[in-house]
């Protein structure tokens, strides 16, 4: 009897995965206020540990990426899990800001560079091709039902149990629930099962010619999607991890951040699964470039209309653009290079984008501590993102033909 196309499994493993690993990855904000309550660590240190954090997972991208490019995805995925669930449990115990920086800022950061965007498409980029934009925003919506559930559940566990509990229940998730059920699942390739890519029947697929990392830095086409996937970056962990504190600065509740970032997560995960029906109809690059401006709107409507109101407005616009941007650029360096090199070449696109993240988790509390308030900050974003949206213009789109599967270039 022949054995049910794995593919869909894959998918749903890749975003429960998707969901633990952000959730517990960008609680951090959450934590600031009770860390600066208990111990005196003000929003600069706070932020720089954020900092490390966002650096180190993109130092570790690439390394990742060449681990899951010659291992496969399930080995990386499954031990990088294991290292976020073990390094959240193990902040429960600091007392010193150096254990803050080492068990956040350095291990959990190490583990998502393994579990998160990268390596899970990678995985749901093996299993499909034809309908690999599609699948890829039905895994990564994953991103943002693990900051709707994990984001809000942080704040209560922390409001009512302590930060302590918090960081426990958080990395217990990861270790019982997460790790058992790749370990169980997950299959490195469709031909581990003696099945095809789409579960289809044909033996043969044309696509673009697999491309080495040393390939896809030589191209435009790479340094284009990059450079505009970096202003990403920086908008969307500005946002992630000052928002809360921002809100409390415009008068809010601790609490307001949290919901807010709920809000922005059920935005983008209806966004990401809309952006993965129309990305065959409209292109995966004009939805790119789409996305860009809309998120550009949000960044200076934040700036220029302060207010708890504007805020909840703010949350809607910015999350139907947050996420789905991640997807997007996957799929457009996946259809251009292939997937034999794809992990070490979306390691090192993924390194930049959080090079710019870690700048903007920095420069956000960097320039509140000087000015007073985030409006300089907001400004910088929008400048980038505006930068984001031009020189995606400029990107050529790879697209599978839904007639016979063959990956054609439109512009």
């Amino acid at each position: 009897m022949q054995r049910s196309f794995l593919g869909p499994k894959i998918v749903l493993v890749t975003f429960l995965t998707l969901m633990g690993a952000f959730g517990l990855n960008l609680t951090a904000g959450q934590f600031f206020t009770p860390l600066n309550s208990a111990y005196g660590w003000d929003l600069t240190i706070l932020s720089l540990a954020v900092s490390l954090n966002m650096i180190t997972w993109g130092v570790f991208q690439p390394v990742m990426g060449r681990l899951i490019d010659r291992f496969g995805p399930k080995p990386v995925i499954a031990g990088s899990a294991a290292l976020m669930g073990v390094a959240f449990i193990l902040s429960a115990t600091i007392t010193e800001v150096w254990q803050f920086f080492i068990y956040y800022g350095l291990l959990t950061a190490i583990g998502f560079a393994g579990c998160g965007s990268m390596a899970n498409s990678v995985l749901v980029s093996r299993w499909y091709v034809k309908k690999r934009a599609k699948m890829l925003s039905r895994s990564s919506m994953g991103m943002n039902i693990g900051q709707l559930a994990l984001l809000p559940l942080t704040g209560l566990l922390i409001a009512n149990t302590g930060f302590r509990s918090a960081f426990v229940v958080l990395g217990l998730l990861m270790l019982i629930v997460v790790v058992p059920m790749i370990l169980a699942v997950v299959k490195n390739n469709p031909k581990d099962v003696e099945q095809m890519p789409d579960g289809d029947s044909a033996s043969v697929f044309t696509t673009v010619n697999s491309a080495s990392l040393s390939e896809a830095l030589r191209s435009r086409e790479f340094w284009i999607a990059t450079l505009g996937f970096a202003s990403c970056g920086f908008t969307l962990y500005l946002v992630t991890m000052h928002l809360p504190n921002f809100s409390v600065d415009l008068g809010g509740g601790e609490s307001l951040g949290g919901q807010l970032l709920g809000i922005a997560a059920m935005t983008s995960a209806i966004s990401m699964w809309l952006t993965g029906q129309l990305s065959r109809t409209f292109g995966k690059k004009n939805l790119l470039v789409g996305l860009y401006i809309i998120r550009l709107l949000a960044f200076i409507w934040l700036a220029i209309s302060p207010g708890i109101w504007q805020l909840y407005v703010f949350a809607v616009v910015y999350g139907a653009s947050s996420m789905p941007i991640i997807p997007l650029v996957t799929g457009i360096i996946g259809d251009k290079f292939g997937k034999n090199a794809m992990g070490s070449i979306l390691g090192f696109s993924w390194f930049i984008h959080q090079v710019f993240a870690a700048l903007g988790v920095f420069l956000g509390g960097y320039l509140r501590s000087i000015t007073g308030d985030y409006t300089s900050a907001f400004w910088m974003g929008a400048i980038l993102l505006t930068f984001g949206a031009i020189i995606t213009v400029f990107l050529r789109d790879y697209q599978v033909s839904s007639n016979d599967k063959t990956v054609v270039q439109s512009n």
